[in-house]
């Protein structure tokens, strides 16, 4: 759609749109003059924007045949419209999930929090393997009883803990659910001392997740990193998980600006 008689700050902003869906239906990607034609503008003006969709995280170029894409997690399919923090993190966050996912040889997602009680995950890769956990990501992550949602409550002020766990009940999702507010709670403490939760059996059976947190330039946690691992796996490699996971949420959190933990 073009539109014409408007101001040029309304220009603008109609050609950023405009460019994001002309992405959005290049599955092969666009080159420099095949955006710039799209938008019938002056190339220099068509490569600050498309400069400008990369280094916030919506775009992404192909240095091998220098072609730019939308960001997988834009596209139709994905997790949705991810908006400014989470567009530069997911952007981020996503070739050290990649590299982490074929390291420990299982699967690895991002998480936040999400509506109260709750955290959501922002990406997922999964593990290249016949046998691999795997998760719904449309599926609301209780606090309560997984890794990413203790580590997410681990990162923020012992203060606040109650409130964000909520009053319960906390369900039994499988057989070894903790669902005794203080044991979760010492959980939390045992995740915010050591840097890192696992959880085993608690929120599906067969699975263990361990997460660890992401920060920001200012060091506060604003996401975590966790593998999903197959229980009777993760018992021979824990150790190796420990170090692989939390080497690589310390580069995105590095790439975010933050600074040693």
């Amino acid at each position: 759609m073009k539109f014409t008689y408007m101001t040029e700050n309304v220009r603008s902003a109609a050609r950023v749109l405009e460019l994001v869906e002309f992405l959005a239906g290049a599955d092969s990607g666009a080159s420099l003059s095949e955006a710039t034609g799209s938008l019938s503008a002056p190339k220099s003006s068509t490569l600050m924007l498309l400069r400008t969709l990369v280094n916030r995280g919506y775009a992404y170029r192909d240095n091998d045949n220098d072609r730019y894409f939308l960001s997988p997690d834009f596209r139709a399919g994905a997790f949705g419209w991810v908006a400014q923090p989470y567009a530069r993190l997911t952007a981020v966050a996503r070739p050290v999930m990649e590299a982490l996912s074929e390291e420990v040889g299982e699967t690895t997602t991002l998480g936040v929090f999400g509506q109260r009680g709750q955290a959501r995950h922002l990406a997922k890769v999964v593990a290249n393997l016949d046998v691999r956990y795997d998760t719904d990501t449309n599926r609301p992550i209780p606090l309560y009883c997984t890794a990413i949602g203790r580590t997410l409550i681990s990162g923020r002020p012992e203060a606040d803990w109650l409130e964000l766990l909520g009053d319960g009940p906390y369900p039994a999702l499988t057989p070894h659910t903790i669902t005794d507010r203080d044991r979760i709670l010492a959980m939390i403490g045992q995740a915010r001392r050591e840097g890192y939760a696992i959880v085993m059996e608690e929120f599906a059976l067969g699975g263990t997740g361990l997460a660890t947190p992401v920060r920001d330039a200012a060091g506060a946690a604003i996401a975590v990193l966790n593998v999903g691992c197959v229980t009777n796996r993760f018992h021979d490699k824990r150790e190796i998980v420990i170090a692989a996971v939390q080497r690589a949420a310390g580069a995105i959190s590095k790439a975010l600006g933050a600074g040693p933990s």
